[in-house]
């Protein structure tokens, strides 16, 4: 009986401690376990995003999870350009004639930030927009 005891409560203790993992100021990770964490400061992206154009939207993605899908001004998705560290897209849209419109989106929420006509981009300015002037 005294086996069977001691079995019980060495078995929990052991099982909470196996699942310990300690990551020092370096990102090192100390022991072994099946948890991890993440040291602070050290948020980001955990895959470069991608992005794959439709009819009339953008589609964001972080390896194969969706991140953000949005609907352009126009249905003629010609050029897309990654901004601020991939923080944001631009992306260039024009109808089947006529001119072409540029647009700023958040690439995380698919939310507008800014919008100018290609032909209105005028001596790099906007800066996110000025490699697709017109």
């Amino acid at each position: 009986m005294k086996n069977y005891t001691n079995t019980l409560l060495i078995l929990p203790i052991t099982l909470c401690l196996s699942q310990c993992i300690v990551v020092d100021e370096n990102g090192n990770i100390e022991g072994t376990g099946a948890a991890t964490q993440v040291p602070a400061g050290q948020a980001g992206f955990s895959q470069p995003l991608s992005a794959s154009t439709g009819q009339g939207t953008v589609t964001v993605r972080e390896g194969g999870n969706v991140l953000s899908t949005f609907s352009t001004a126009s249905p003629n998705v010609e050029q897309t350009r990654w901004y601020s560290e991939q923080e944001q897209i631009a992306v260039k849209s024009r109808g089947n004639h006529g001119p072409a419109t540029v647009q700023l989106f958040d690439s995380r929420t698919g939310a507008e930030k800014g919008r100018v006509m290609a032909y209105d981009i005028k001596n790099g300015q906007p800066a996110w927009a000025a490699s697709m002037a017109e």
